[in-house]
């Protein structure tokens, strides 16, 4: 049998040395780009002259230039290379059809997806899950996103989304803040006087204590000196620590409810006009991934 590429298949790396060398016009430029030595680009390319019986390039002094059919040749090589790079790129995507990317706040990646991020692992282990956490979500470039977990629809209205849970808020704080504080459990109105932890939400539309205080009646105007963060991990870790009281939302918190690292101090407030949300691209080469990531999601909040 005749192997049909007879004529070049020793001679591929040089091919690849004439490209770059007549590219750049120079032997010394192509071994820079190819890590080679100037000496062996000028082998390479007598190599090829040898096999072809001519001239590829017109060497003056340290100048060369590139014939006719050098040239030809060269442009020949240059074109191949660029159909295998695009089938190339083809390649390595749907080599990634599994591979999706998740993007979320830093509170709930640290409040709720890494305690159960094992859960979801060993549901999918053919999906390479790839997390990227920001506080500043409206700048997150959603092209690059193949799942967003939000509070606010508008960064993406155009995508198919649906409710993971609604905004449940509580007062919680460490038992041993408690301990020392009994009285803060008695009455909502007696929490206006304990040492409150702010999350500082801006116009996101969290709860916050104006909020929570307003739905029992009561008027609260925040300290000066108060603990505030814009960070919600912040916040939580300081309730922790013991150092006041802080506002805990329902699957965010429950973790450490119930490992009794902190306890409910107050009644819960819902809202049905906020909440999480899970936005979703339903198309592209990783379709399926991102519908089994999805699932899982629909079925976790479902239960």
């Amino acid at each position: 049998m005749t192997y049909r590429y007879r004529n070049v298949a020793g001679s591929l790396n040089a091919l690849l040395v004439l490209e770059a060398a007549v590219r750049h016009g120079s032997f010394t430029k192509a071994g820079e780009e190819l890590s080679l030595t100037q000496p062996t680009v000028s082998r390479h390319i007598s190599t090829l002259e040898s096999r072809l019986r001519q001239p590829l390039f017109i060497r003056t002094g340290n100048r060369v230039e590139a014939t006719v059919n050098g040239k030809q040749l060269a442009e020949s090589v240059a074109l191949s290379l660029s159909h295998t790079e695009t089938a190339w790129d083809s390649v390595s995507r749907t080599a990634q059809q599994d591979e999706v990317t998740l993007t979320c706040s830093f509170g709930f990646a640290e409040n709720w997806l890494m305690p159960n991020y094992g859960q979801l692992s060993d549901a999918l282990p053919d999906v390479r899950l790839r997390v990227a956490t920001s506080d500043r979500m409206e700048s997150a470039n959603m092209k690059q996103i193949d799942i967003a977990i939000v509070w606010d629809l508008q960064q993406a209205p155009d995508r198919p989304h649906f409710p993971l849970f609604q905004e449940e808020a509580f007062p919680v704080c460490s038992p041993a803040y408690l301990a020392q504080n009994p009285h803060i459990k008695s009455d909502p109105a007696v929490l206006l006087e304990a040492n409150l932890l702010h999350f500082d939400v801006g116009s996101s539309g969290f709860m916050t204590w104006r909020h929570w205080f307003a739905r029992h009646g009561l008027e609260y105007r925040k300290p000066q000196t108060a603990f505030t963060s814009d960070a919600l991990p912040f916040v939580t870790q300081a309730a922790l620590d013991g150092r006041g009281v802080a506002l805990g939302w329902r699957y965010m918190i429950d973790r450490l409810l119930n490992e009794n690292r902190l306890v409910c101090v107050g009644p819960s407030i819902s809202s049905l006009k906020a909440g999480y949300y899970l936005l979703y691209r339903d198309s592209g080469t990783n379709a399926l991934a991102i519908e089994s990531v999805v699932t899982w999601f629909r079925q976790k909040f479902r239960s």
